[in-house]
């Protein structure tokens, strides 16, 4: 394994472990907060390493996990038929594995905001497999395990769906709006999840993938905003 992918996934257990540690610490709820507002910069690395790539990459048609590829040239993985050429990969793997950092942390430590219930803590377990099927994604890029690359992405493009819905269940009374806004979130990345394989819809994979984890991280920061403004 490149040192670069080591150093990835000790800094993935390192993070998280001090983080569960430290949850319940102002500093740590600050942490979070900042940790789920700063996903909303995911996509403009995106379109940095797009701009960067030397062959055409198309935003509309090929999967995120195309700008982590290693290597250059065609059908370099299972299901693959696009050309890939990304000299920003190692740039697009340390974005994929930050990010799913930074959705663990906020699910860490922002979880005592949420009411004390069952649904509540099943939606925090979720979004914490949320995170590390990201982060995964990052650390195995596709062209290197197909297989250790997909199985543990594959959570990722579903259980932030009953996240949401448990998360709007639970906070539905002390705040409502928010509530609504998980469950507007929800219907947008599932409606985007089914698209992605009913056959028309093909051509667009690329951007119904973004949508269904883009939803979501919009989710993520504007409720961080709310959290803090309701801190201070």
């Amino acid at each position: 394994m490149d040192l670069s992918y080591f150093l990835m996934a000790t800094l993935t257990i390192i993070i998280i472990f001090v983080t569960f540690l430290l949850r319940h610490r102002d500093i740590a709820i600050k942490i979070g907060l900042i940790s789920w507002i700063a996903l909303s910069t995911y996509f403009i690395i995106d379109y940095i390493v797009i701009k960067a790539t030397t062959v055409p990459y198309s935003f509309l048609e090929q999967p995120m996990s195309d700008l982590g590829v290693t290597t250059c040239g065609s059908d370099l993985y299972v299901l693959s038929s696009f050309e890939i050429c990304s000299p920003y990969h190692l740039l697009m793997n340390w974005t994929f594995t930050v990010t799913g950092i930074l959705i663990v942390v906020g699910a860490l430590t922002l979880y005592q905001y949420w009411p004390d219930n069952r649904k509540s803590k099943i939606a925090t377990l979720f979004f914490i497999i949320f995170g590390l099927s990201y982060t995964i994604s990052g650390i195995v890029p596709v062209d290197v395990s197909f297989l250790w690359h997909t199985i543990p992405s594959t959570p990722g493009m579903i259980v932030q769906i009953p996240a949401l819905i448990l998360i709007g269940l639970s906070i539905r009374k002390e705040m409502p709006k928010l509530a609504l806004w998980a469950f507007v979130s929800a219907l947008i990345t599932t409606s985007a999840l089914i698209l992605m394989f009913i056959e028309p819809f093909v051509d667009i994979f690329g951007l119904l993938q973004r949508i269904v984890y883009g939803s979501v991280y919009v989710w993520m920061s504007t409720t961080a905003i709310v959290l803090w403004r309701k801190k201070a």
